[in-house]
């Protein structure tokens, strides 16, 4: 069966468009990364203010990340069918409503819920985000952009982890929701005034129509389907190991002896590693050796991890070691968006990146349960991190797969696109 129609290659005005896009696309990036990682930084606040066992804080980063994967495969995908503008201007405001309301949350299982619908719009943002900077991009490199949105996006992770620290102690848990949530509201209605439409979806008679209604089968048509499981495997076993780090990297930290400032500030300095990390991946992933650079970073990953929890007391090395774990699981993560991004052709971008980010959001519930499991098993920390440090490897097997698997012909159509 052939792909689903076809796409003009980007014209000096997606050039001129290109940076206002991007700057847009960077901010609501921003206000994600913050929001994604809220329930992280409050949960050693919380725990103790409740006087709730550690472990039971698990369903609140089980129900963010089972939101997000209903979003991503539930309304990812339709920006393939109603335009990805709309789509990303109505998921911000959603989500941010919801945040607001995670504030006012008076128990773990009211938290859980306002978490699993900020999460379900926020999932189906980051697909069709993905999507329409991959549009407009120059050919040469797809990534770049999806980088430097990745890189934003850890930025707002990193902000709201050095936010937490000053803030929560003075204004209570709650300031964080309350301020993420209202500034993600006002913001969605400059992205209903002012953010372009994908160009597949502007009237032009230059522009190609889509001849058919992408679904998820598209996605193993023409030669794809062993490089569409590999993929989403890769999604899921690191996943695992991202949102493990995000979830219980504070609390752990704190437990074992770390005050709380200390604790969210690792936490913060993973995702300023992860800035980091997206942008070189971004910029490494624009060939087609790009998906060998993604093993790298992944297998980079192994030692990184599981030196962090034999780090425990040493501060400077604790530090150095969570920026470069974030470097590596972070930047893998965003090289792996990328890859979905632009491994399918344009009118199966959304659909591609929105069920690769769906499916691997089963490995992103795995994540916070096997903390919650470890915890529960009194491990040393060490151990945990060690245990932690095995999806990595599994990242590397699975890309390295991807990449045999992958139709040469397809991917040099979906990169000409």
């Amino acid at each position: 069966m052939a792909d689903l129609g076809t796409a003009r290659a980007p014209s000096v005005d997606d050039a001129k468009i290109l940076p206002f896009l991007m700057l847009l696309v960077c901010l609501t990036a921003f206000l994600e990364g913050f929001d994604a990682q809220i329930q992280g930084y409050v949960a050693p606040a919380i725990i103790k203010l409740w006087h709730i066992h550690k472990a039971a804080f698990g369903p609140v980063f089980v129900s963010f990340q089972f939101g997000f994967l209903l979003g991503a495969v539930g309304l990812g995908g339709f920006g393939d069918r109603i335009g990805r503008k709309r789509l990303i201007a109505g998921n911000v405001l959603l989500f941010g409503v919801f945040t607001l309301a995670g504030g006012f949350a008076p128990s773990v299982w009211s938290l859980a819920a306002t978490r699993f619908l900020s999460a379900l719009f926020l999932g189906g943002t980051i697909p069709n985000a993905i999507a329409l900077v991959v549009d407009y991009s120059p050919q040469r490199r797809p990534a770049v952009g999806i980088g430097i949105m990745y890189v934003i996006y850890a930025m707002g992770g990193a902000a709201g982890g050095f936010l937490s620290a000053m803030v929560v102690p003075a204004l209570g848990w709650q300031s964080i929701f309350w301020g993420c949530g209202g500034l993600a509201a006002a913001y969605s209605v400059l992205l209903f005034l002012f953010l372009p439409e994908s160009r597949h979806f502007q009237k032009s008679p230059t522009a190609t129509p889509v001849v058919e209604t992408p679904w998820a089968r598209h996605l193993f048509a023409n030669g794809r389907l062993w490089m569409t499981v590999s993929l989403w495997a890769a999604f899921c076993a690191n996943q695992i190991a991202l949102q493990f780090s995000n979830s219980w990297m504070p609390t752990l930290f704190s437990g074992a002896g770390m005050g709380y400032a200390r604790s969210v500030a690792a936490g913060g300095l993973f995702q300023a590693g992860g800035a980091l990390g997206s942008l070189v991946c971004g910029f490494l992933l624009g060939g087609k050796a790009g998906l060998r650079w993604l093993t790298v970073f992944s297998l980079m990953a192994v030692p990184t991890v599981f030196l962090l929890g034999q780090a425990m007391g040493i501060g400077p090395l604790l530090s150095a070691l969570a920026l470069a774990a974030g470097f590596c699981i972070i930047g893998s993560q965003t090289g792996l968006n990328a890859s979905a991004g632009f491994l399918y052709p344009a009118t199966l971008r959304s659909t591609g990146a929105g069920w690769a980010n769906g499916i691997g959001r089963i490995g992103s519930m795995v994540g916070p349960l096997m903390g919650a499991g470890l915890i529960q098993l009194d491990l040393p920390v060490g151990v945990v991190f060690m245990i932690a440090a095995v999806p990595s490897l599994c990242v590397a097997l699975l890309v390295t797969m991807a990449g045999k698997t992958r139709p040469q012909d397809v991917f040099e159509k979906a990169r000409e696109q």
